[in-house]
Order: C-alpha cells, then structure tokens, then sequence
C-alpha cells in the first residue's frame, strides 16, 4: 500500500489534480475521476486499484478533449486519434475513445465524406476528393459511397468560365493552362477536353450572334 502525500490542482487548471504517493509525483487526474473515488491526502491506496482510477480519468479526459475538438473541427476517425496520440494517449485510451465517440455518433466518417464532397465537389472534381478523403483517412469504400452519382462537369465549366475570362482561347499556351488547373482541381480529361470545347463554342457564338 502506498499513501497519498499530495493532491493539489495543476496550475491554473481546476479539472486535474497532481497526484503524489509517499512524497514522490505519481500522476495528474481528472478532479472529478478522484472525488468520485474519494482520493485524498493521507489515504492509503494500493497501486494497482489506482492505476485503474488514472486509466478511467485518462479515457475521462480523451473524450472530453475529442469532443470539444470535433465540436469545432469536423474531422474523421483517422485525425482525431491522431490528435489523442499527439496529446500523450495510450493506444489503449485512444481505440476506447474512438469506439466511443463513434458509438454516439459524434465521429461518422461516412457523413464527413458526404459532407466533404457537397461542400467541395463545386471547386473539386471526383479525382481531388477521393484524393483528399483518402489523406484524411476514409476508407476507399466509403469514399466510393460519398462520391456515387456524383457529376462535375458542370461545376469544371463553371471553373472554367471564369478561370477563361478576358483569356484568348485560341492561344494555345494558355488553353494547356486552363487545361493543367482543372486537372490540378481533380477534374478528369473528358470533363476538361469537353469543357474547353464548349468554351470555345460559347465564344463563337458570341462573336457571332447571327
């Protein structure tokens, strides 16, 4: 058994608590985690029942870091363990934390792709978004779900339109600039040949109204 020499808050903290056994720092907990324990100076605890404890406090504090951050920055499964680990969380807290953020359905990374490519798929085409859900750590197959049904042409001819205004389409030079940005912008070469044909066309047009 060892005693409990000190319990104090962590600096201006007033949620963890520093914990020192006979006299020597232990740990930092959760003030909540040690009330609910009833921790206190002078108890005598033995190490492996507290080790629990600090576990629990542990996984106490991981959710409610992962939260406040998801709360702000919708993210995926893959960045926020990233961040747990990055704060200094086992793997043993950060897998429980996941499983039980997903478990409420605060982490969905199905509706962050969903989410992602309605709110992208106007400046992106399909091959940037698989590209960047992929780097963000969404599986293949649900990434294939998100972008299901999805069409950008007629957001690359818009990006194009405006990309093209006051440009010489019949310069050649910068038709393969025009062209390199939308395929930069994950557009495939069918959208990007058939947009630039249609851009031409719209010029024509213009300068011929008969």
């Amino acid at each position: 058994m060892s005693e409990i020499t000190k319990l104090e808050k962590k600096g201006k903290d007033p949620d963890r608590l520093v914990l020192h056994l006979d006299g020597k720092f232990y740990c930092t907990i959760d003030a909540l985690v040690a009330a609910k324990h009833t921790l206190f100076v002078g108890k005598e605890v033995d190490q492996d029942a507290l080790d629990k404890i600090v576990l629990e406090s542990d996984r106490q504090r991981a959710f409610d870091y992962a939260l406040d951050y998801i709360s702000r920055y919708p993210s995926t499964e893959r960045n926020v363990s990233r961040k747990l680990y990055d704060k200094g969380f086992g793997r043993v807290v950060v897998e429980g934390t996941i499983a039980k953020l997903t478990s409420y359905g605060y982490l969905d990374d199905a509706e962050y792709a969903r989410a992602y490519v309605e709110i992208n798929g106007k400046v992106k085409g399909a091959k940037r978004l698989q590209a960047d859900l992929k780097a963000k750590g969404v599986s293949a197959d649900v990434i294939a779900d998100a972008l299901k049904g999805f069409e950008g042409y007629d957001a690359a001819l818009e990006l194009a339109r405006k990309h093209s205004r006051g440009k010489d389409l019949e310069d050649q030079g910068y038709v393969d600039k025009l062209a390199r940005y939308l395929l930069y912008r994950g557009y495939g070469w069918d959208d990007v040949s058939h947009c630039i044909a249609a851009l031409k066309r719209e010029r024509e047009d213009q300068d011929d109204p008969s």
